[in-house]
C-alpha cells in the first residue's frame, strides 16, 4: 500500500521576519585557500606567462534570505591597494567566476573579495578580503639546479647561502623545487609545517615547486637560506637513472629589486642522516640518523660554513617542466602516543623491545633514548602484525612472534646523551608495531610518538547511526584513505610499494569516497595531469601514475584519466578538466583501437596487462588470458567509451568524434551481450555478483533484460551473503547497487556482520585500518591499503541518499533509504554551495522524520518511498512519512 504522505515544513527559512544577514565564506583560488605560487595547472608544458591563464575563484553564503539564491555578484582585485580589475554588478548565480585574461604577472601578490546580492534592491554583502599569490615562470628561474659533488644518492644533504639586507622587503617569496624532497630553513627557523615536500610528480619529465612565504623570518644584515634535502624517488629505480640529487632555488620581492637564486656560489654537505634501502617496489626503505654527527646550528646564520665545498651546477639533458604544487602537501595530521612496551628475547639473546602504537599508521617515529653509549646502534623495525609465525617472507622472528616489516627499517647511531631523539624526516613507513634492538634499557612510554603523516585533502563528510558498526566502518573508510594518501598521490598501501594504480587511486576510492567526503577538487586536477604525464608516445598509459613502475595491470590505468574527469565536471562543472583530459583519453583510444578484433578488446601484450577482478574473498586473482579478465577489460572498454561521449558532448564541436565513439560502443556491447549473456542465469560470463553489476554499469544489459539481471544480482548477495567483490569491481559495484536501488536492503544487512568476509570482520579482529585482502592473515599482505576502501558511498549516497541531481552541485538529488536494522542516521556534506544535510529517524508509531538542510544556492530533487518527487530550495526541512502498511 502508498504511504499516506505527510508533510511537515517546520522551518518556513522563506518567510522575511526570519531572515538572517547572509555571510559570504570559504573564498578559494584553483579550488585552495589562500594559496601561494599558483601557476596554470591544467598546462602540460612550461609556465611561458601568466597571459593565457585564467583562475577560477569560487565563494560559499550562507543565511536566510526569500530567493535562497545569488542573484548578482561584483569581484575586486587589487594588487598592492591598486584595483587591477572590477568585474562591475555581474547578473549570475554562479558561486565561481574566472578572472579575465592578461590580469596576473609572475611572482605577484592578489588580495580580492566578493559581494554578493540575492534580490533586486542591488545592496551588496561583501566577504572579508582574501589572497593569492602566483608563481614564477620559466624566464624567472636565474639559477640552476645545484648538487653536491661526489655524494651517493642515499645521503641527505645540506645546502646554504648567506647574504646581506639592508631593508627587510614587506612580501618576500622563495621558490624551491627538487628531486628529492626538502625542508626550507631561513635563519634557523623551519619555514611552514609541510613534511615529503614536494608532492611526488613524475620526476623525469616534472618536478613540483613550493611557494613560501619568508617575509616574516627575515632581518636587517646578514642571513642565511638553508636547505636540507633528502632523496626521495630520485633513489627509484626508474628515476635514479634520470635524475640528479639536486635543488634548484629562487628568492624575489613583490617589486624584484631583491633576488637571489642557486648557483655555485652555495655551500654544500652531508648531512646526519641518509636513507637505507632502494626506495623500490617491495624495499621503501627507512631512515639512519648518526646522532654523533648530530647538530641543529647547520641552518642558523653563524654556523661557519667556510670548510664546506662549493655546489656544483647541474644540467639536464631534458630539463624537466616546473610547475607550481597546486594540492594539498603532506602534514602530520595526528600524534599518536605509545599504548604497551614488551619485552622479547628473540633466539640469539638479544633483547628487543616491541612497541604498541594501538593502531596502525603511515608517518614518523619519534623516540627518546636514554642510556645509550656513544657508538650504540639501535635498529628499528616497524611491522603491520605483532605474531604470525607463517609468514614466509617475514624477515626477522622471535620465536612465534615476527616482524614482517617489508624492510621498514630504521637505524640510529647514538652520540651517548640522556635525551638523544630518532625522528624520521624523509622517509616514512606503515605500520602500528615498533620493535627497538640494542637499547641498552627499555624506552620510557612517554617517549615514543607516532607522527601520522597524510596529504589526503580536508574532510568534507560526516555520518553517524544507530548502529555503532555502520559508524566505525565509515570512520575505518576515511582513516584508510588518510593513510594511503601520501605524497600527493593516492597509493595502493604506503609500506611496500606506494604506487598510484588506477584501480585504487582513480576507480574504487573516487565516487564513492574521495569526492563525497574529502575536499578533493584540486587533488583530481593533479591527478589528470599525472596520469596524462605517463602516457608513451604510442598512447599507451602506464599502469601507475605519477611514477613508473612495470607491473600488473588492466585497464582501469587508462581509464583512470577519464573517470577523474568526468566526475569531477559533474560536481564543480570546470570545463578545464575536460580539455586537459581529452587529448591524452583520445590517443589511448587510438592505441586500444589496434587491439581490438570482432568489435571486442583483446589482451595488448605489455608489461603483465589485461588483469580481471582483485582480491575477492578467496583470495581470488584474475590474471590476464583468462576469460574473466578478457569480459572485465571490455566492460571497462565500454565504461570508458560510455565517458568519452559524455566528455566529448560537454565540450561540444565534436559531433563526429561522438558519432565514431557511439558507434564503436553500441557494436562492443552489443557483442559482449551475445557472447556472454547467460539467460539461464540471467547473468554474464560467470555469473557472479562482479560480473552482473559490471554488465549494468557498462550498459551491456539491454533495457529489457535489466530488472532481470537486478534480480540475478540480488539473488547471488542473499544465496552468499557477503559482497563477492575484490578491489578492481568495487567501483561499478557500488555504483550500480546505490544508484540503482538494486538490493540496496540486502547490502544494509550484509554490512552488519561480523564474519569473514566482510568489513564488520575486520573491525571484530582488530584491525584498525582496511588491509589488502579479506583473508586478514594472507601471508605477504598489507593491514593498510586502498583495496576496500569506497564503502563511505553505502551511509552517504545509499542510507541517507545524497547525490549529485545536476552538473555543477546546485542541484542535488536528495533520496534516502531508511532500512530495517536502523531507527536513524544522519549524514552531512560539505558541497561546492556549502553544507547540504540529510537525516532520517524512525519513531515508535512507525513513522519516518526527514530531516534535510539545503545550502543557499541550491536546490534538492528529494524522493521517498512510493512518493512524488519534491523540489526544494535552500532551507532547512522536516517531512514524515508513515511506515509502508
Amino acid at each position: 500500500m502508498k504511504n499516506k504522505y505527510v508533510q511537515f515544513l517546520l522551518l518556513a527559512l522563506i518567510v522575511s521576519s526570519c531572515e538572517a544577514p547572509l555571510r559570504v565564506y570559504d573564498l578559494r583560488c584553483e579550488y585552495l585557500s589562500e594559496p601561494l605560487g599558483i601557476d596554470n595547472p591544467y598546462l602540460q608544458t612550461q609556465t611561458i606567462d601568466y597571459g593565457n591563464f585564467s583562475p577560477r575563484l569560487t565563494w560559499k553564503i550562507e543565511g536566510k534570505s526569500e530567493s535562497g539564491k545569488q542573484k548578482t555578484y561584483r569581484l575586486v582585485l587589487k594588487n598592492k591597494d591598486k584595483t587591477v580589475w572590477d568585474s562591475g554588478i555581474v547578473e549570475s548565480g554562479d558561486q565561481f567566476c574566472f578572472l579575465p585574461t592578461g590580469l596576473l604577472q609572475s611572482n605577484g601578490l592578489y588580495r580580492w573579495k566578493i559581494g554578493v546580492c540575492d534580490n533586486d534592491k542591488g545592496k551588496l554583502i561583501w566577504s572579508k578580503e582574501t589572497k593569492f599569490s602566483t608563481g614564477i615562470t620559466q624566464s624567472d628561474w636565474q639559477g640552476n639546479w645545484i648538487y653536491k659533488a661526489d655524494s651517493e644518492r642515499d645521503k641527505h644533504l645540506w645546502f646554504r647561502k648567506t647574504f646581506e639586507l639592508d631593508e627587510v622587503p614587506e612580501t618576500v617569496f622563495a621558490y624551491l623545487a627538487s628531486s628529492g624532497y626538502h625542508e626550507l630553513y631561513v635563519n634557523g627557523s623551519k619555514t611552514g609545517d609541510i613534511a615529503l615536500a614536494p608532492a611526488i610528480s613524475r620526476i623525469d619529465k616534472r618536478i613540483l615547486y613550493i611557494t613560501y612565504d619568508i617575509s616574516k623570518y627575515l632581518k636587517k644584515g646578514k642571513n642565511v637560506i638553508a636547505i636540507h634535502y633528502g632523496s626521495g624517488w630520485s633513489m627509484n629505480n626508474y628515476f635514479a637513472p634520470k635524475t640528479r640529487q639536486a635543488v634548484r632555488f629562487q628568492l624575489y620581492d613583490e617589486a624584484r629589486t631583491l633576488a637571489l637564486s642557486s648557483d655555485s656560489t652555495w655551500k654544500c654537505s652531508e648531512s646526519y642522516s641518509r636513507n637505507i634501502g632502494r626506495f623500490d617496489f617491495m624495499n621503501m626503505g627507512g631512515e639512519l640518523v648518526d646522532g654523533r654527527r648530530f647538530t641543529d646550528r647547520w641552518a642558523s646564520v653563524d654556523f661557519d660554513d667556510s670548510h664546506w665545498p662549493n655546489a656544483l651546477q647541474q644540467s639536464f639533458d631534458n630539463e624537466p617542466i616546473l610547475s607550481a604544487q597546486m594540492t594539498d602537501p603532506t602534514k602530520i595530521i595526528e600524534t599518536i602516543d605509545a599504548k604497551q612496551i614488551t619485552e622479547i628475547t628473540d633466539s640469539l639473546g638479544n633483547i628487543v623491545y616491541r612497541v604498541d602504537m594501538g593502531k596502525e599508521f603511515t608517518g614518523f617515529l619519534e623516540a627518546r633514548f636514554n642510556g645509550l653509549q656513544a657508538g650504540d646502534s639501535v635498529k628499528i623495525r616497524v611491522s603491520m602484525r605483532d605474531r604470525n609465525p607463517n609468514f614466509v617472507r617475514a624477515t626477522y622472528g622471535i620465536d612465534n612472534y615476527v616482524i614482517e616489516e617489508q624492510k621498514q627499517c630504521q637505524v640510529y647511531v647514538a652520540r651517548g646523551e640522556d635525551g638523544e631523539t630518532f625522528r624520521n624526516r624523509f622517509n616514512f613507513f606503515a605500520g602500528r608495531y615498533i620493535h627497538f634492538q640494542g637499547l641498552r634499557k627499555a624506552p620510557d612510554l612517554q617517549a615514543i610518538k607516532g607522527l601520522a603523516l597524510s596529504s589526503a585533502p580536508a574532510v568534507t563528510a560526516s555520518f553517524e547511526s544507530s548502529d555503532s558498526l555502520y559508524n566505525r566502518i565509515f570512520d575505518m573508510d576515511k582513516y584508510t584513505f588518510q593513510m594511503c594518501h601520501t605524497e600527493g598521490v593516492t597509493v595502493d598501501c604506503p609500506n611496500r610499494e606506494r604506487l598510484g594504480y588506477g584501480p585504487e587511486g582513480a576507480w574504487q576510492t573516487l565516487w564513492g569516497l574521495l569526492l563525497p567526503c574529502f575536499n578533493s577538487s584540486a587533488y583530481c586536477v593533479k591527478n589528470v595531469r599525472d596520469w596524462a604525464d605517463v602516457q608513451y608516445p604510442d598512447g599507451f598509459i602506464n599502469n601507475v601514475a605519477p611514477q613508473i613502475s612495470y607491473m600488473y595491470g588492466c585497464a582501469l590505468n587508462g581509464a583512470s584519466i577519464l573517470n577523474i574527469a568526468v566526475e569531477h565536471y559533474r560536481i564543480y562543472r570546470d570545463r578545464r578538466i575536460l580539455e586537459m583530459a581529452w587529448p591524452t583519453a583520445r590517443k589511448w583510444f587510438h592505441f586500444l583501437e589496434k587491439f581490438v578484433k570482432n568489435n571486442m578488446l583483446t589482451p595488448y601484450d605489455r608489461d603483465g596487462y589485461f588483469l580481471g577482478e582483485w582480491v575477492s574473498p578467496g583470495p581470488v586473482f584474475e590474471y590476464g588470458g583468462t576469460e574473466e579478465a578478457l569480459f572485465f577489460n571490455n566492460c571497462i572498454y565500454a565504461a570508458s567509451l560510455a565517458f568519452m561521449i559524455e566528455l566529448e558532448e560537454e565540450l561540444g564541436d565534436k559531433q563526429f568524434e561522438i558519432e565514431y565513439f557511439s558507434a564503436k560502443l553500441a557494436a562492443l556491447r552489443k557483442t559482449l551481450h551475445q557472447k556472454y549473456y547467460n539467460p539461464e542465469k540471467c547473468s554474464y560470463q560467470n555469473c557472479d555478483q562482479v560480473r552482473s553489476a559490471l554488465a549494468l554499469y557498462a550498459g551491456i544489459v539491454p533495457d529489457s533484460l535489466k530488472s532481470r539481471v537486478g534480480q540475478s544480482l540480488e539473488n547471488r548477495l542473499r544465496e552468499q551473503g557477503f559482497i563477492n567483490v575484490g578491489s578492481f569491481g568495487r567501483y561499478p559495484f557500488y555504483k550500480t547497487v546505490l544508484q540503482d536501488s538494486v538490493a540496496f536492503a540486502l547490502l544494509a544487512d550484509i554490512l552488519t556482520k561480523t564474519s569473514y568476509p566482510g568489513y564488520g570482520y575486520f573491525l571484530e579482529n582488530g584491525c584498525t585500518t582496511f588491509p589488502e585482502m579479506w583473508e586478514i592473515d594472507q601471508p605477504n599482505s598489507t593491514v593498510i591499503h586502498t583495496s576496500y576502501t569506497g564503502v563511505s558511498a553505502f551511509f552517504i549516497k545509499g542510507l541517507t541518499g545524497i547525490n549529485e541531481g545536476a552538473c555543477g552541485s546546485d542541484t542535488l538529488l536528495i533520496e534516502p533509504h531508511p532500512v530495517a536494522n536502523l531507527y536513524r542516521a544522519e549524514a552531512e556534506v560539505d558541497t561546492p554551495y556549502g553544507r547540504v544535510k540529510s537525516a532520517w529517524e524512525k519513531d515508535k508509531e512507525g513513522k519516518i522524520k526527514y530531516s534535510i538542510a539545503l545550502p543557499f544556492g541550491s536546490i534538492a530533487k528529494l524522493r521517498l518511498e512510493n512518493e512524488d518527487e519534491k523540489t526544494l530550495s535552500a532551507g532547512e526541512y522536516c517531512f514524515y512519512t508513515s511506515v509502508s502498511q
